[in-house]
């Protein structure tokens, strides 16, 4: 089952959670930290998400605000909690932010749509070659999904710089994983979470980091 479908319930004695153990933060803080109805310790991945978000909206709403930069910053927190903690990229997420990215795109910038749909095609295309040639050990179809969504979100050129970082990101991590002994070399690290970062921040700086990239790759 998709860890977003259903009630919220407590994951240790799956009671169902009444609505005064849901507000964010405060609720974990007057609980104690601990489950209502059998005490068991309440993980500390829900408040720092919860925080997380807030964070995330608060610098959205002094930098760049609209509702679809939310809508799309919280689809990304959601997936990239998702693929981090549970290793699955729910289609729950990925498929109604394409449709609301692909509205706010036919409102407010209907002359590219055409551009961020070959974009979505060429990046989602991408990523299943991959899929193809690693047998799908290296990625999933979510990837390829999520992959595709960032290339109707992004469009040309910033989807080249998210791919660019998350890659970047991915490998220095993964490498740094190996290093300490907590992954084995071809061993599966989640690339939801690099996809996701990289993609929050070529949203806002994506040309930017691409004409970086352009420098330091030689291409200008």
């Amino acid at each position: 089952m998709s860890p977003l479908e259903g009630r919220s319930i407590c994951p240790k004695c799956k009671h169902q959670l009444a609505w005064r153990d849901n507000i964010p933060l405060l609720s974990f803080l007057l609980l104690g930290g601990r489950c209502r109805y059998c005490s068991s310790p309440i993980s500390w991945q829900y408040p720092i998400v919860e925080l997380t978000a807030g964070a995330l909206a608060l610098l959205i709403f002094n930098f760049q605000f609209s509702i679809f930069n939310l809508i799309i910053t919280y689809s990304l927190l959601a997936i990239f909690v998702s693929d981090l903690v549970y290793q699955t990229i729910p289609d729950e997420v990925i498929y109604p932010t394409a449709i609301i990215t692909f509205f706010y795109s036919l409102i407010t910038h209907h002359s590219s749509l055409i551009t961020l749909f070959i974009t979505a095609v060429i990046s989602a295309g991408f990523f299943y070659l991959l899929l193809l040639i690693t047998h799908g050990r290296g990625m999933g179809l979510g990837d390829v999904k999520l992959a595709g969504l960032m290339g109707l979100i992004l469009g040309w050129p910033k989807i080249l710089a998210a791919l660019y970082l998350a890659f970047l990101t991915g490998a220095f991590f993964g490498v740094i994983l190996i290093l300490l002994g907590k992954k084995k070399f071809g061993q599966h690290i989640p690339f939801g979470p690099f996809l996701t970062t990289a993609t929050f921040v070529s949203l806002f700086w994506g040309e930017k980091i691409w004409l970086w990239a352009e420098k330091i790759l030689g291409l200008v």
